[in-house]
């Protein structure tokens, strides 16, 4: 596991030569958004919510949400991967290995969400038939979560997991696809990152 995060290259050409196996990498995703998940969760977790159960239905439904997005998040980026690098890039498997910081990311900021959540003197959610307060609320805690520290330093670690992984794209397939590389990997990089900042905007 070390070596795919401190020596990707050595990593992926003894890779190379073993049979395909996305037992492992599938985990790795799964395991890292279902932390992602979670820590959000956590951080928000004494801030008023719409969802009835509280912190515990919060927590149930990260659980749950991270399951789908693990899902979404290894088939789709295993097929962009695949559609960029072709046939031999070996791309679900790369894609899951490549997760690993992430879910190192996640190891970090999980406990750190547990610890230091987001507190607030926030009003209760309005009446859901109230169109233009609900609106006005969701608002004031949007905002609430993007200016808070805690989210800010989240954020911070989780784009460092980002960029880090797509070094590990890049030693992956210079290895098993060096034709296809550099283009597969700025490609890769530029969704990423876009989808990144869109998700943490202001």
């Amino acid at each position: 596991m070390l070596d795919v995060l401190l020596r990707p290259t050595d990593f992926f050409r003894a890779l190379a030569g073993r049979r395909p196996d996305l037992v492992a990498p599938f985990f790795i995703v799964m395991a890292g958004a279902v932390m992602a998940s979670l820590g959000q969760a956590l951080l928000t977790r004494l801030l008023p919510s719409p969802i009835p159960g509280g912190a515990a239905a919060q927590v149930v439904l990260a659980l749950v949400g991270g399951i789908v997005g693990g899902l979404l998040a290894w088939g789709l980026g295993g097929l962009v991967l695949r559609l960029l690098a072709g046939p031999d890039s070996r791309a679900w498997e790369v894609y899951g290995w490549a997760s690993m910081p992430g879910l190192l990311m996640g190891l970090l900021t999980t406990p750190i969400a547990a610890w230091y959540p987001i507190t607030s003197n926030l009003p209760p959610v309005p009446p859901l038939t109230d169109t233009v307060a609900l609106q006005a609320w969701q608002r004031d805690y949007q905002q609430l979560i993007w200016q808070a520290d805690q989210f800010r330093f989240i954020q911070g670690l989780n784009l460092l997991g980002v960029v880090w992984s797509l070094g590990i794209i890049w030693s992956a397939l210079r290895v098993l696809v060096p034709a296809r590389a550099l283009a597969s990997a700025l490609v890769m990089a530029a969704i990423s990152l876009a989808f990144t900042f869109w998700s943490i905007r202001p």
